[in-house]
């Protein structure tokens, strides 16, 4: 194995490493992240109290309607009853009881709109309800899922770790400590393939005689504009 593909090796589990460390990052991001969740709690919980109130409000009107009713119906015992015999004193319990039903046609509107403000507060509570639910479970999914490629990414880093160890040992040190360099100061591209005769990296043109050296493998040859380290593949 030539020094440029002993580099070009290293090269490929380093990059390999890089991104199995980045998408590590992410997943850790993802499982930590729960403010979709949050929002969706912080959303049924408003929609509870919500419910709560449109309740209390609701029995209330409805316990305004019943008394009314009670009203009415003792209003008319009274009237019809037999117990009133003047004139002056029927003609007012005749107006009272008009008066109770007008007022009753009040009071059940109200608690027309109460229940149907009931109705649409229930529907928005078990709807923050099932959204929250759904969420839950397409998260548990994600994780269980996200937590597998993790245990893997953690087995892949392990043998590729490894994989470097055993490429390093055919880099000899000056090409190591070169190649660490140029990785640095250059994006982590150290070493780049030579393209129909071009350097891959910069696209500057390599001469004939430079490819046949840097097919022949026994020096390092760097790309005279990017500073890159040539390799032919």
């Amino acid at each position: 194995m030539s020094r440029a593909s002993s580099l070009y090796r290293l090269q490929q589990l380093d990059f390999e490493l890089m991104n199995s460390h980045e998408r590590i990052k992410e997943i850790q991001q993802i499982l930590e992240d729960d403010k979709a969740i949050v929002r969706l709690r912080e959303i049924l919980e408003t929609s509870e109290i919500q419910l709560k109130d449109t309740r209390t409000i609701h029995s209330a009107a409805r316990h305004d309607v019943d008394s009314q009713r009670a009203k009415i119906e003792q209003t008319e015992k009274t009237l019809y009853g037999g117990l009133v015999r003047n004139p002056k004193e029927l003609q007012e319990r005749q107006q009272e009881a008009e008066s109770l039903k007008r007022y009753l046609v009040a009071l059940e509107d109200r608690l027309l709109e109460a229940m149907i403000h009931l109705d649409e507060m229930q529907e928005q509570r078990d709807t923050a309800d099932e959204a929250l639910t759904r969420a839950l479970e397409i998260q548990v999914h994600q994780h269980r899922d996200l937590k597998q490629e993790l245990e893997d990414l953690l087995a892949k880093i392990e043998r590729l770790d490894a994989e470097r160890e055993a490429a390093l040992a055919s880099v000899v040190q000056e090409d190591q400590e070169l190649y660490e360099d140029i990785r640095k100061r250059l994006g982590g591209r150290a070493i780049v393939l030579v393209q129909e005769g071009s350097c891959s990296a910069c696209g500057m043109v390599v001469a004939h005689s430079v490819q046949q050296s840097i097919r022949s493998g026994s020096d390092l040859i760097r790309c005279g504009q990017c500073g890159r380290i040539l390799y032919a593949g």
